[in-house]
């Protein structure tokens, strides 16, 4: 049996995920997470609302805010903190590189494909120093592109590595200690240039709440039909190089991935109920 504190942990986030139409992470069953099964990781899934998704021009206002609702990230709400302009990252002002090495077919760990990133401190320098900080750490290491919608966004930031994710991404509140070491969020900055087809953003789930997530705009997402602009979502970096490597993730899964539980469970989540998402098998400052 999950231990109560556990149960804390997985409640709070499902608090989060109840609030912005996300699945809410169900009670560990029969086990630590070593031994569940995949039967037991989907048991008390419900069908996530993002997955009805469609991209052509005539998209419904429905559909348009279950789009905006799919960028939501699950540990910007585990625990709410106060962010404040003293919380941002000092960083400077040069543009730096990310190359992320990737992993499209799932059957071929031998082939990885590049994806260059430059990343640009006078657009958003919180982000730009965020971002930079968790390729340091490696939390994008094996971290797959778990939610990809063709038309729209390709989103990724859910680390692999399960300890990462209590860090960054949400608070075993219960435990004093491990408070300690949670990460803040980001507080807001203005938005200098738009979500244009090639740049990235960090997702949030609203005011001062950035945290590891990040999304690709795959088209012009700053006006019609989307207005992530007007949702205040920032561009910090654009693609260099390996734009056609985005258009080749796989996005059979769509918006089904459950982040609750893949932040909770971490790799073992992603092998057993999506192992055929495209991953970033590393990245690194150029």
């Amino acid at each position: 049996r999950a231990t109560f504190a556990s149960f804390l942990v997985l409640l709070n986030a499902a608090k989060c995920c109840t609030a912005f139409g996300f699945v809410p992470i169900s009670k560990p069953v029969g086990g630590s997470p070593a031994a569940l099964s995949s039967r037991s990781l989907l048991r008390s899934s419900s069908p996530d609302t993002s997955e009805d998704i469609v991209t052509d021009a005539t998209t419904s206002r429905r559909s348009v805010l279950n789009r905006s609702l799919s960028l939501l990230a699950i540990g910007s709400c585990l625990p709410s903190y106060k962010a404040n302009a003293e919380d941002s990252l000092s960083t400077d002002e040069e543009t730096y590189t990310v190359l992320f090495s990737i992993q499209l077919d799932s059957t071929k760990p031998e082939e990885l494909s590049e994806l260059e990133i430059e990343c640009h401190p006078d657009w958003a320098p919180g982000a730009a120093a965020r971002f930079k900080e968790l390729v340091e750490l490696g939390f994008y290491k094996d971290s797959p592109f778990f939610r990809v919608l063709p038309g729209f966004i390709a989103q990724f930031g859910i680390s692999a590595d399960k300890e990462k994710n209590k860090t960054w991404m949400y608070c075993d509140t219960s435990d004093k200690e491990a408070v300690k070491l949670c990460k803040q969020p980001l507080p807001d900055e203005p938005r200098k240039v738009p979500n244009k087809k090639g740049t990235l953003s960090f997702a949030s789930s609203g005011k001062n709440s950035r945290r590891t997530q990040v999304f690709i705009n795959l088209t012009d997402n700053s006006g019609l039909p989307n207005f992530l602009d007007g949702q205040g979502f920032v561009p910090f970096a654009r693609i260099v190089r390996g734009e056609d490597i985005v258009k080749k993730l796989n996005d059979e899964y769509k918006g089904s991935v459950n982040q609750g539980k893949a932040a909770y469970y971490g790799q073992e989540y992603f092998e057993k109920i999506f192992p055929k998402l495209s991953v970033i098998r590393d990245a690194k400052i150029l």
